[in-house]
């Protein structure tokens, strides 16, 4: 069992692992998440996260690294692609958002474990992915508020409206699937719910 084990091993991509090891850290939580669990569901030996991490700890920050410099790469190529002026960009990076979140709810569910109380995890997402975005996400606001174009608004202020509002409905899709009504995909929920954010945003 265990030979067979290690020769999986070898074939286990480190993008692959480090995608299942944030799920499970989304899904339970750094205190709640074990190393062999992580492994179980790889179906690896024990020691392969010891072999390429080294800890529990420095395999959470290599799973985040990945995750949301993934999202940060696809969020940059939204804003770039739009053809349209502040406001067309905002809506591509706020969709584009959802639709990454979307395909993987695990980067919204690790912020909510770990904002749940302040800690060294909390600040390495705030100060490497969240900040960062808000401080672009401000130039813009900035720039449109400037034109007379929209509303006076704080970064945090969209930050919850999008990131907790319209990525809650792909994050916690057990609550979201219990409303009543055919109210389409989950992420086409979400994208409404965007545009209801830059509705009460435009002036």
């Amino acid at each position: 069992m265990g030979g067979s084990l290690l020769a999986v091993a070898t074939v286990v991509s480190e993008a692959e692992l480090l995608d299942v090891a944030l799920d499970a850290f989304a899904d339970s939580g750094y205190d709640g998440t074990s190393v062999r669990e992580v492994c179980r569901r790889l179906g690896v030996s024990h020691n392969l996260v010891h072999e390429r991490y080294g800890s529990k700890e420095q395999l959470w920050y290599a799973a985040i690294e990945q995750g949301f410099r993934t999202l940060a790469g696809e969020l940059a190529a939204a804003a770039q692609a739009s053809a349209g002026d502040e406001l067309d960009r905002l809506r591509a990076i706020l969709l584009r958002y959802v639709e990454v979140t979307a395909d993987r709810p695990a980067l919204i569910r690790i912020i909510n474990h770990e904002a749940a109380r302040p800690g060294g995890r909390l600040d390495h997402v705030y100060d490497y992915y969240i900040r960062p975005a808000h401080e672009v996400a401000d130039v813009v606001l900035r720039d449109l508020y400037a034109d007379g174009r929209a509303r006076r608004v704080s970064p945090a202020t969209l930050h919850f409206l999008v990131g907790h509002g319209a990525g809650g409905i792909v994050s916690l899709p057990g609550l979201a699937g219990r409303f009543p009504g055919d109210h389409g995909t989950l992420t086409d929920q979400a994208r409404e719910a965007v545009d209801v954010v830059l509705r009460g945003i435009v002036v």
